[in-house]
């Protein structure tokens, strides 16, 4: 790594993070402790950083170095992850992670998040806590394949009061960010196929959580459907209108889970080649390629909100057909 390139890829990546009515030279001088001129020399790397400058630098502007590496070595993508597992990152640890994630979102005046749904956006399930709970189970059960949950049956009886206040937060907090999502009938099928395997394989502990999941399941796309028509996020249990809410339907094209949240100045993207586990990255050459992509998907969908009845309507009603057939 060239130390004046990369010196050169921190100032620029400084000066993205700056208002437009912000002095860098005063805020870099500031950040370091020295006069604003030999803060200019440092910005026009007359001078180079020491290596305590650079952490102080790379600390006061949430900068990681990986990150510029990758800037300055095309073709290479860094990615963050980090999976759940049955010792240091459980399934709650994650959940607490995606409340920060989601409050940082919030906090940084996130525009939008367009996101490829191939299964409802998990962040729905959390309306109801025995249908967020199924969702956990299903994931740690029959996806992750964890060990602690080998042999288990699942029962509305067993909630977990925890997931449920996590799942709950998670919900709400989303429900404050504008989302566009591109949805097709797969999207739908993915939680009704999932829901008809544990029943044809024994795995519900009782009949009345088959038909109390089945519910809230239906209610579930009933909601979203009220979203549709208003073109706003609702809290079911307050009726409070919140974020913009855009739906897409694409036939042609069956979504991966892909997310991109898009920023004043940046985006992140997030690839989940599972129903949980993300890789994320805000890589310009990964995040423009995902936001162009999208771009082209969102103009060959056909947006459901409320002026397009005709196409929303026989949408939903086959939908919820799905599930009145199981």
């Amino acid at each position: 790594m060239n130390p004046l390139n990369l010196q050169q890829q921190l100032f620029y990546q400084i000066k993205t993070k700056l208002a437009p009515q912000d002095n860098m030279a005063k805020v870099v001088a500031e950040s370091l402790h020295v006069s604003i001129d030999a803060a200019y020399k440092k910005i026009k790397c007359e001078r180079l950083l020491d290596l305590e400058e650079l952490e102080t630098l790379l600390n006061a502007f949430k900068i990681s170095l990986t990150d510029i590496d990758s800037y300055l070595h095309f073709g290479k993508v860094t990615f963050n992850f980090k999976p759940i597992n049955e010792t240091n990152f459980t399934l709650k640890d994650y959940l607490r992670k995606m409340v920060s994630s989601l409050q940082m979102l919030i906090s940084n005046d996130a525009k939008y998040i367009i996101y490829s749904a191939k299964e409802v956006p998990m962040f729905y399930n959390f309306m109801f806590p025995a249908l967020g709970c199924f969702k956990a189970f299903v994931w740690q059960k029959s996806i992750l394949n964890l060990t602690s949950h080998q042999g288990l049956k699942f029962s509305t009886q067993m909630i977990d009061e925890e997931v449920v206040e996590l799942g709950t937060k998670i919900y709400e907090l989303y429900n404050q960010i504008h989302s566009k999502e591109i949805w097709n009938y797969e999207t739908v099928n993915c939680t009704i196929r999932q829901i008809d395997f544990y029943k044809v394989a024994g795995l519900f502990d009782d009949s009345e959580s088959y038909q109390v999941i089945i519910n809230q399941y239906y209610q579930l796309l009933k909601h979203i459907e009220e979203q549709t028509n208003v073109g706003k996020k609702i809290n079911i249990h307050t009726n409070e209108t919140h974020a913009k809410f855009d739906l897409y339907h694409n036939e042609l094209i069956i979504g991966d889970n892909t997310v991109l949240v898009e920023f004043e100045k940046s985006q992140i993207a997030f690839i989940t080649p599972n129903a949980v586990n993300s890789f994320s990255t805000t890589q310009p050459e990964v995040t423009t390629y995902i936001s162009n992509n999208f771009n082209s998907l969102i103009q060959k969908s056909i947006r459901l909100n409320k002026q397009n009845e005709k196409i929303k309507t026989p949408f939903f009603d086959r939908i919820k057909r799905g599930i009145e057939e199981l």
